[in-house]
C-alpha cells in the first residue's frame, strides 16, 4: 500500500471511495491517491483565502475573535 493511500484514510475519505482505490492495479491506485491528495490541499488553500478574504472586512482588532468564533 502506498504513503499516499494510507494519508486519504487518514484525511477521512470515505470508505467506499477507499475501497474503490483499493481495488485497482497498485500503479493506477497510487496515480489517484496522489491525483485525490492534491486535488484536497487544493480545495484546503481555497478555503484558507476563502476564509482570509471574508474576514478582511472585519476590522482588525476583531479579527482573531470572530475567526475564532465562527471557524473553531
Amino acid at each position: 500500500m502506498s504513503d499516499s493511500i494510507s494519508t486519504l484514510k487518514t484525511k477521512g475519505l470515505p470508505a467506499d471511495a477507499l475501497a474503490f482505490i483499493e481495488s485497482l492495479p497498485a500503479d493506477q491506485a497510487s496515480k489517484l491517491a496522489d491525483t485525490v491528495l492534491a486535488a484536497l490541499e487544493t480545495k484546503d488553500a481555497r478555503v484558507e483565502k476563502a476564509m482570509n478574504n471574508a474576514l478582511n472586512v472585519v476590522p482588525g482588532p476583531f479579527r482573531r475573535p470572530v475567526k475564532k468564533m465562527l471557524f473553531g
